[in-house]
Formats: structure tokens, sequence, C-alpha cells
């Protein structure tokens, strides 16, 4: 696993999570909306996703459909945490 998409909104966020595995040897590609991480997943080869849900444009919901087809796993990074959120996730895989 050395390719990584980090997509979430927060560029602070983003950041911090890039630089923290960059610094453990991964290449990170980082989108801050869900169009734009749809064009990436579309153009490159992930080992890994790592999905903010809340996102303008596409969510990391409906970004899951995108990946799954293609075998990256996918961990979701959110501030959702009600058990409807949690149960969706699991739901959708």
């Amino acid at each position: 696993m050395n390719r990584i998409l980090i997509v979430e909104d927060e560029i602070t966020i983003s950041r911090l999570i890039a630089v923290s595995l960059r610094r453990a040897g991964y290449d990170c590609t980082v989108a801050n909306d869900g169009s734009t991480a749809a064009d990436l997943i579309a153009e490159h080869d992930f080992d890994l996703a790592l999905l903010d849900i809340m996102l303008p444009g596409l969510d990391g919901y409906e970004l899951l459909g995108y990946l799954r087809p293609l075998g990256v796993p996918v961990i979701f990074i959110t501030a959702k945490g009600a058990t409807k959120d949690r149960v969706r996730g699991l739901q959708l895989g």
C-alpha cells in the first residue's frame, strides 16, 4: 500500500494527514471536494482511500460507489458519529 487518496474538505486536516503519511513513506494525493476526487479516481490507481463523508460535490458515500468496483479499500474519516451514519457506511461496504 503506497498510494493513498485523501478526500477531506477541511484543508488543514487534509494537509496534516498527508504530511503524516508522507513522513511514513506513503505517496499521497489530496482532493478537497468530491468532484475532484472522482476525477482522480478515474485517472489514477490508488491502494487506499481515506474519505470524509460530508464533502462539496459528491459525498463520501457516492465516492465509495466509484471505488468499490476497483477494489480499493476505504476508511471513512468523518465527524459524523450517529448510529445511522455508521450503519449506512457498513451497509455500503
